[in-house]
């Protein structure tokens, strides 16, 4: 009960699709937000035109919203939601450090090696991290479209001996709006499980160019998404993880509950943008390596993501220098 008494001024940092999902909800449900934004242009669209969120019953909210670009630094509040991808953080770091010791982040990343990078640049009991399985799409600048249900675990990386209040008032606020969330002990294992699901989903996804839940479809992906866990399992069960049948079949819900959602590796292909893959399967493949466990599959994959995502930005390049 004391943590619905606790209010919190939440400032969302990156206007990508899970940015633009929090800040709308935020809004929607009576909660005043910041939203920071990469680019002038964006800050600029959402506040001439507002954030419009396409729910799941095909409604369209539209709601004013202060948006910043990052160049005029952070606005005050003190609960930081960092939904910018893991390629990002190295350069907000210094702005993070500036925050005062009370402020929280909360990381909302795909992959692993984000927990190493924020450990080492903020204080023990500022960092927090979340693991969201909805799913979200940006449409444009300025919309965003909720594409699919999932549950948000929140806490530390690894076991505190007390909850923080804060983040158990985000966790009560989130539950009273809807959100399906709660407040875990340690984040760690649910961060390699959904490193996993990513591993899996966003890939082959980008390779194949199909929404997520198209993996399901057909035999051949469907086996290959096994292989793929398999190998991927192996290498966290030698750093100590549990990995079991029930991992394997929270992935397929996954791709069912998201099945229109395209993943941000191939929304990232398509726009020419680097994509998380290093930091996902590269992060598996690294690991492998070190504890010796082959993992030829995520190996294969990590070079055609790379490939794939090189050939659409030469392709990008060249129908820009033949149309100008």
């Amino acid at each position: 009960m004391q943590s619905e008494a606790i209010t919190f001024h939440p400032v969302v940092i990156g206007g990508g699709s899970v940015g633009l999902l929090y800040a709308a909800r935020f809004l929607l449900n009576g909660q005043s937000v910041e939203l920071v934004t990469r680019t002038r242009e964006q800050a600029a669209l959402i506040g001439d035109r507002g954030l419009s969120l396409f729910t799941l019953d095909g409604r369209r909210e539209t709601v004013a919203v202060n948006a910043s670009p990052i160049d005029d630094g952070l606005p005050e509040g003190d609960l930081y939601l960092l939904a910018v991808k893991q390629t990002a953080i190295a350069e907000l770091l210094p702005l993070l450090r500036q925050l005062p010791r009370s402020a929280r982040v909360l990381a909302l990343q795909n992959g692993m090696g984000h927990h190493e990078q924020l450990a080492e640049g903020l204080e023990p009991g500022q960092h927090f991290y979340a693991i969201n399985t909805e799913g979200a799409r940006r449409l444009s600048p300025f919309e965003v479209e909720h594409t699919g249900t999932g549950l948000l675990r929140v806490g530390p990386w690894t076991a505190e001996p007390v909850r923080d209040p804060l983040i158990a008032a985000f966790v009560a606020w989130a539950n009273r709006c809807g959100i399906r969330a709660e407040y875990v002990d340690a984040v760690e294992p649910y961060a390699w499980r959904k490193l996993l699901a990513n591993a899996l989903i966003n890939p082959l996804t980008a390779l194949f160019e199909i929404p997520n839940g198209m993996l399901l479809d057909s035999p051949h992906t469907l086996r290959l998404m096994r292989e793929l866990f398999d190998e991927a399992a192996a290498v966290a069960k030698r750093c100590g993880q549990k990995i079991d049948e029930a991992d394997w079949q929270e992935i397929v819900s996954i791709c069912r509950n998201t099945s229109r959602n395209l993943s941000s590796m191939l929304q990232d292909i398509r726009r020419h943008h680097r994509t998380e893959v290093d930091a996902i399967n590269g992060y598996l493949v690294d690991k492998g390596k070190r504890t010796g466990t082959p993992v030829p599959l995520h190996e294969t994959l990590l070079r055609a993501v790379h490939l794939k995502s090189g050939m659409e930005t030469a392709k990008g390049e060249a129908a820009h220098d033949r149309f100008g």
